[in-house]
């Protein structure tokens, strides 16, 4: 029984740092791959983190009045009450025990979540292996668009098959190669090795044969396997009309319209009539 209770405690105790990988994780999933290096360090990690969080916010309580002795120190005598004592005193800590270990997680999952903030916008970039991975995150999340070009490794007559588009995922692995690239609005073309200059042909849209409008998707999943080497571009070269754009613009339109309008009608027209001037006196 002793040894379920120590363990039901020792996992109370590390749920702060347990919840700040699942706040790292939350906000960027390819934070938690980059920074992940293993089941026993990643345990270390989760002790350091929680033993931090106790000890600021142990502090932090001290500085209120608050002795961690003077709360412990009744639960220490259960060998000399008797058991219904020891219920009492044992039921009037769970609430405040209770009230601490959820702020004590929430502290852990914010101090996550802020961490991976920061990796992600830039002030944290040290602490991650691959920091080139996030300027492509940051950029997405600021709804920016990156244009993708993808040099394949199927090759024919010196002319290698190449793809272009909208970069809608991708996942890496753990050493820092693409696992496989997600793009949107793709075009297919070649490039050839033959010529010196390396010229390309026609970039031919590989959904052009049905309308934007009725495309429910438009994916082209590239392995990683299958990419000799690929760039990103973060000019927008592939913005195309959505059904959901020229919603918005006729709105936009009709709104505009309406309100020059209304104001066409407050202005009143100029008066007709003329003042007949007084004979002089």
């Amino acid at each position: 029984m002793t040894a379920i209770w120590t363990t039901a405690a020792i996992v109370a105790l590390l749920l702060p740092g347990i919840f700040f990988f699942i706040g790292v994780a939350s906000y960027e999933r390819v934070s938690r791959e980059v920074i992940r290096s293993g089941a026993v360090s990643e345990l270390a990690l989760a002790m350091l983190f929680s033993i931090g969080i106790h000890v600021v916010l142990l502090s932090t309580l001290s500085a209120f009045g608050f002795r961690l002795s003077a709360f412990i120190a009744p639960l220490a005598q259960y060998a000399d009450i008797s058991h219904v004592e020891l219920v009492d005193r044992v039921t009037s800590k769970l609430l405040p025990t209770a009230l601490y270990l959820i702020a004590s997680t929430l502290c852990g999952g914010a101090l996550g979540v802020l961490v991976a903030v920061g990796i992600v916008s830039g002030p944290l970039r040290g602490l991650v292996k691959h920091k080139w991975v996030y300027d492509l995150i940051d950029r997405d999340r600021r709804r920016g668009i990156t244009t993708v070009y993808v040099m394949t490794t199927t090759q024919e007559d010196n002319k290698v098959l190449m793809y272009r588009g909208r970069l809608h995922e991708f996942f890496m692995l753990e050493g820092g190669k693409i696992s496989y690239v997600i793009l949107k609005d793709c075009a297919r073309y070649y490039m050839n090795f033959a010529d010196v200059d390396l010229p390309t042909g026609q970039q031919l849209d590989i959904f052009r044969g049905t309308p934007a409008q009725r495309r429910v998707w438009d994916y082209l999943m590239i392995d990683g396997g299958n990419i000799a080497n690929i760039l990103f571009d973060p000019s927008a070269q592939t913005i195309k009309a959505t059904e959901e754009g020229t919603k918005a613009l006729r709105a936009a339109v009709k709104a505009r319209r309406e309100a020059s309008e209304k104001a066409g009608n407050t202005v009143s027209p100029p008066s007709s009539t003329t003042t007949k001037p007084e004979p002089p006196t």
